[in-house]
């Protein structure tokens, strides 16, 4: 296993050093299309695992993006999540699919489709430009949710030269095969607003946790998610009876952070959120801080994360990691550390974005 995870993690280094911008084509005056990859490949050892090695495409991604017309754009996107992680098998899925239409030619758009939930900075960033090899994934307990997406609409833009952003919709509740989603459900709606006290405040489609020495900025953020009999729980009866199910409703908060600056010999960048969760998945708190210092291609990275279940056990872990860009975003790799409540685990990583 190690063998095939080093030779796995040689092809795609080797690859990566060829990583440049894809292509994009001039369909006509104001209409034009790109196309373009995202490979991550992940390699990682869980110390008390029973099968503790484990190599596999974190993601594989095909990305096509364009513009109809002056003011209709749209976006389309695949991916093979953890194809072969723990023996999974390779399926490719749609996982964004989206019209955008620019509101009489101002800062402001109504977008429409399969989105990533309009609710904070962690959910809403773009998996080519991680801070990190990965998400806070364990930070984030959304329920009725394709990887954190939903069928919907949503209206977004900034004020003040883009010193306040927002984003708000109305979605769907996706529905996953076997998933606990009422039926009945009503409407879901989330929003975020970020206030940017130094810098812009970023307005695609996406954002960017670590931005690779652009202008200092300082993001603070606030989102909310609300729908009402969101999921079906099956509650158990004394002996004897059968179980009850009721419908939960599901309501999250958040206030986040994100930031970077100059230090001169050091580009500095901090992201921070707190969540308040109460739904079917889960209810109480999670929350992390984490940090990157990069001087020239090297960075080494910090996060503290923790877990506060309602009733139920506290986790706390810190994470630590070194990471290289060769060619920025376009083409990385790293190591991470992990330790703390949750079992160690040294996972490694290599990207390359064309």
């Amino acid at each position: 296993m190690t063998r095939w995870v080093m030779a796995a993690l040689l092809v795609v280094a080797l690859l990566a050093g060829t990583a440049s911008a894809g292509p994009k084509w001039e369909l006509g005056e104001d209409s034009w299309m790109s196309a373009g990859f995202l490979g991550q490949v992940h390699g990682s050892y869980v110390d008390g695992g029973t099968d503790p090695y484990d190599v596999y495409l974190r993601r594989g991604r095909i990305i096509v993006a364009g513009q109809v017309m002056d003011g209709v754009k749209f976006f389309v996107e695949t991916d093979n999540d953890n194809a072969g992680k723990r023996g999974t098998s390779v399926s490719t899925d749609i996982q964004d699919a989206f019209v955008d239409f620019q509101i009489m030619d101002s800062d402001h758009w109504v977008e429409v489709g399969l989105i990533l939930l309009p609710f904070s900075f962690e959910n809403r960033s773009s998996a080519a430009s991680l801070l990190g090899l990965d998400y806070n994934s364990e930070t984030v307990k959304f329920v009725n949710t394709f990887v954190w997406r939903d069928y919907g609409a949503e209206l977004h833009g900034s004020f003040l030269d883009k010193r306040i952003s927002y984003c708000v919709g109305a979605f769907d509740g996706y529905d996953m095969a076997d998933s606990a989603k009422n039926p009945d459900a009503d409407m879901r709606f989330t929003g975020h607003v970020a206030v940017n006290l130094v810098g812009e405040a970023e307005t695609g489609w996406f954002y960017s946790q670590n931005r690779q020495g652009a202008d200092a900025y300082v993001s603070l953020g606030a989102g909310y998610d609300w729908q009402d009999k969101a999921t079906l729980v099956s509650i158990p009866l004394p002996e004897g009876s059968g179980p009850v199910t009721v419908e939960a409703d599901s309501e999250a908060w958040v206030v986040d952070l994100q930031s970077g600056f100059d230090l001169g010999c050091s580009d500095v960048t901090i992201n921070a959120a707190w969540y308040d969760w109460d739904n079917s998945a889960f209810k109480g708190n999670t929350g992390f801080v984490e940090a990157g210092v990069q001087t020239g291609k090297t960075m080494v990275t910090g996060k503290y994360s923790v877990q506060d279940p309602n009733g139920d056990a506290y986790t706390e872990d810190y994470t630590a990691g070194v990471h290289y860009f060769m060619k920025k975003h376009n083409a990385r790799c790293g190591i991470e550390y992990r330790w703390g409540d949750s079992p160690e685990m040294v996972l490694a990583g290599v990207q390359f974005l064309l």
